[in-house]
């Protein structure tokens, strides 16, 4: 199990959001790149995980983003590498997602895929994307076109 290359990011106020709001974000590390198939793949066949739904079709990419993952595969997954590496890794909440994504030259492959946070909203976790830095979307659990990044927790949570 190989950690993600993660990036430190410091604790501020971070103006965020549409219209844009001063708000406070913790100390965190948040993976350069979103999760890849390869990264995946080693997690599938350590765990006997159920591989997603195309799977045979994305793993013929192993550097691409993960592309069709549910919020719970995505979980089980940062659980699976918290356990591995005795770190703490889960999903970004999106005012992490948002403060490391306005940093210029933080974030790699930005825009590729929608990916999870851990934030709820409006019946359903909240999506973000690179393309629009600003813009919300909610799924309740499916993964079409969805992929994800880690956040290796600093705070203790």
């Amino acid at each position: 199990m190989v950690e993600p290359e993660a990036v430190v990011v410091p604790a501020g106020d971070a103006l965020l959001g549409d219209p844009p709001r001063t708000e406070h974000v913790n100390v965190f590390a948040i993976a350069k790149a979103p999760v890849s198939v390869g990264e995946y793949l080693l997690f599938l066949d350590a765990t006997g995980h159920p591989a997603p739904r195309g799977w045979d079709a994305q793993r013929a990419r192993p550097a691409d983003p993960i592309r069709a993952v549910s919020w719970a595969d995505a979980v089980a997954y940062c659980r699976w590498l918290t356990l591995g590496t005795g770190r703490i890794y889960r999903l970004p909440d999106e005012r992490e997602w948002e403060k490391a994504a306005r940093l210029a030259g933080t974030l790699e492959h930005l825009g590729a895929v929608r990916e999870w946070t851990n934030s709820w909203e409006e019946g359903g976790r909240v999506l973000r994307r690179g393309d629009d830095l600003a813009a919300r979307a909610f799924a309740a659990d499916e993964g079409e076109g969805i992929g994800f990044r880690v956040v290796r927790g600093m705070t203790g949570r």
